[in-house]
């Protein structure tokens, strides 16, 4: 194994993305969906970054690459169309110690970022190790296929009940049990088909008569 797997926290995470175009667009939305603080160094951006800047939902700073601009940084990406701009990002990264990721460019990364499958709060990582993006991107395709929006409801469910069933006190073989009945392939039939009398009423005689999908406020 090449590389070893992780999620990163980047809730309220200074990060630093190199690069204002397309490529570094995609970075920066992806950056703040997962909740950091971005700041983009580029002299020119997107209309959609213009836009954040305007918005107040990133930090500008209009000039070429200076290695102060990754002071403090949790996390670093280099998305420009110059690859001496990116080298010169991950030897400065490197020097600080701050992880960093060249896009297309494994051998400057400390990290790379992998094609992911997102259903609500279930993401599905898929990385070729910085061999065949082409390859990352149709398993993707396959996944997107097979994992629907039910796995997302599945989840939220899961989530609900886990800390009511694990007050309960029974053990965690109970416990493995009960959370292996919910997540059986007709269970998630019920919610692919939106069947909600069924859904509550196996849910009923698993866990017990008053459970409802409203009473964990939840609505399918």
């Amino acid at each position: 194994m090449r590389y070893f797997p992780a999620f990163l926290d980047l809730q309220r995470k200074p990060c630093v993305v190199v690069g204002g175009g397309r490529v570094a667009e995609r970075k920066v939305f992806s950056l703040l969906k997962a909740g950091a603080s971005v700041k983009v160094v580029s002299p020119k951006l997107t209309k959609s970054l213009l836009r954040l800047k305007r918005g107040r939902k990133i930090i500008h700073r209009p000039h070429l690459f200076q290695r102060r601009d990754l002071r403090q940084a949790f996390l670093s990406i280099a998305a420009t169309d110059d690859r001496a701009t990116n080298e010169r990002v991950f030897l400065e990264a490197s020097k600080q110690r701050i992880p960093v990721n060249v896009v297309d460019d494994p051998a400057h990364s400390s990290f790379i970022v992998p094609a992911v499958v997102e259903r609500g709060d279930l993401l599905l990582a898929i990385s070729t190790s910085g061999q065949s993006p082409a390859l990352a991107r149709l398993m993707r395709q396959r996944l997107q296929k097979e994992v629907g929006p039910e796995y997302a409801f599945l989840l939220k469910l899961l989530g609900a009940l886990r800390a009511k069933i694990l007050s309960w006190g029974f053990g965690q073989k109970h416990n493995q049990k009960i959370f292996r009945q919910l997540v059986q392939e007709d269970f998630l039939s019920l919610i692919r088909k939106k069947n909600k009398e069924k859904m509550e009423a196996r849910l009923r005689s698993i866990l017990g008569p008053e459970f409802s999908l409203k009473g964990l406020g939840l609505r399918r």
